[in-house]
C-alpha cells in the first residue's frame, strides 16, 4: 500500500488535477510522444535557448529523426509550437511556443500550485484538529 505522506498525496492531486485538464480543455490532445517533446522543448525555452527545427529534432534520443520531425508536424498542426524564420538564413527555422503551448504550460502550473494548497490546506486542517482542546 502507497504511504500517505504529504508529498505523496500532492503528486496524487496533481495528476488528478492533470487529467482533468486533458479532459475538459481543448488544450491537450497530445500524445505521449508530442508531450515529451514538447515539455523537452519547455525546458530549453525556459533557459531562453533557440531551437532550430534540426537540434529539436535531436531533443528525444529513443526516437529516429524522421519520427521527431512528424511529432514536430504534428505540434505545429495542433497550434502548439510555430516556426520563425531565422533573419539572414531562410533555411533555418526556429521552434517557438505558440499561444496554445503558453496557456498548457500555465494550466499546468495551475495544477502544481492547486495541488500544493490543496495537501498544505489539509495537513494544517489535520494538525489543527489534533490539537489538543
Amino acid at each position: 500500500m502507497m504511504q500517505k505522506t504529504a508529498e505523496s498525496l500532492a503528486y496524487i492531486k496533481f495528476l488528478r488535477l492533470v487529467q482533468e485538464v486533458q479532459t475538459h480543455h481543448d488544450l491537450t490532445a497530445l500524445s505521449p510522444m508530442e508531450e515529451r517533446l514538447l515539455n523537452l522543448l519547455a525546458l530549453a525555452w525556459a533557459q531562453d535557448q533557440k531551437i532550430t527545427v534540426t537540434q529539436a529534432m535531436d531533443f528525444v534520443a529513443e526516437i529516429s529523426q524522421s519520427t521527431s520531425h512528424r511529432l514536430l508536424k504534428v505540434l505545429r498542426l495542433k497550434k502548439f509550437i510555430a516556426l520563425q524564420v531565422d533573419e539572414e538564413d531562410n533555411r533555418i527555422k526556429y521552434v517557438e511556443p505558440a499561444e496554445k503551448a503558453n496557456l498548457y504550460f500555465k494550466a499546468l502550473g495551475t495544477c502544481i500550485d492547486r495541488a500544493r494548497q490543496d495537501v498544505s490546506l489539509a495537513g494544517a486542517t489535520a494538525s489543527f484538529e489534533s490539537m489538543p482542546r
